[in-house]
């Protein structure tokens, strides 16, 4: 369990600003918010390419949308395809700059006290959800706060698709998301910002990456929300520990909380 020293365990908690000297790593904040987003967007329409050649050739007569809406299998490998693209891109960046995994935040193995602080970072992002809840409430008592989040996976028949719904929701986004956007984006910025500016803008962007609308075409701005705070929990954590895997265990906590409830 967490020690008392916090999640740096030494009573010294490691900074991201003192593992990364200089911003000529990773350019100025604008070039890595721009290669951030890029790197997600590649890896989302590539695996979207992908999917559907597969579905096109071996399903030439079906709507290839409503095909990919509805199969879990392809689901699965959407998701799959982009958090490898993802993380392969990462990986590109890092060794063409002559730098490696360290600095983005696996600069040791995980311990039994990134578990410890996932479970804390967890009901501390509850917290944060019902405080802001209250908060909402009280400015604007008619907003809805009760919206789903769209997370496919919609036609669920046999334990394999079960097996890869979990695994597509669960365990493979805190593993490409946390690199990309916890480990690249956020130790960018923080090459060239103080905490709280890189904190602000990798939440933001992380909460307009989930951007949805309703069935009514309303944006699903609670969600959005939702996922900012998340990411203020997990930046938090990268920051203090000075790695990833307590902001790995948040995440994939929070995923399989939501999976459960949702399914």
């Amino acid at each position: 369990m967490p020690s008392a020293a916090g999640p740096g365990g030494d009573g010294h908690a490691p900074n991201v600003l003192e593992k990364n000297k200089g911003r000529a790593f990773f350019g100025g904040p604008a070039r890595v918010i721009l290669t951030a987003i890029a790197i997600f967007l590649t890896g989302q329409i590539v695996a979207a390419i992908i999917i559907g050649l597969f579905v096109a050739s071996s399903h030439p007569r079906v709507d290839l949308a409503d095909f990919i809406a509805d199969s879990p299998f392809a689901q699965f490998g959407l998701i799959l395809i982009a958090e490898a693209i993802a993380i392969w891109l990462v990986w590109w960046l890092l060794k063409r700059r002559q730098l490696n995994w360290r600095k983005i935040g696996f600069s040791r193995r995980p311990q039994w006290r990134d578990l410890g602080w996932g479970l804390l970072g967890l009901l501390a992002f509850y917290a944060l959800v019902i405080v802001a809840g209250v908060v909402i409430k009280i400015i604007s008592p008619d907003t809805n706060l009760d919206q789903q989040q769209d997370v496919g996976f919609n036609e669920l028949s046999g334990s394999l698709a079960w097996i890869l719904s979990f695994i597509g929701l669960v365990i493979l986004p805190p593993l490409g998301e946390e690199t990309l956007v916890r480990g690249y984006l956020y130790t960018g910025l923080r090459a060239s910002l103080r905490f709280v500016p890189a904190l602000v803008i990798t939440s933001l962007l992380f909460g307009l990456a989930h951007y949805q609308t309703d069935s009514q075409g309303h944006l699903s701005w609670a969600i959005m929300l939702d996922t900012a705070l998340l990411s203020v929990v997990l930046v938090y954590l990268r920051e203090k520990s000075g790695v990833l895997y307590a902001a790995m265990v948040v995440h994939l906590l929070n995923n399989a909380v939501a999976y459960f409830i949702h399914f």
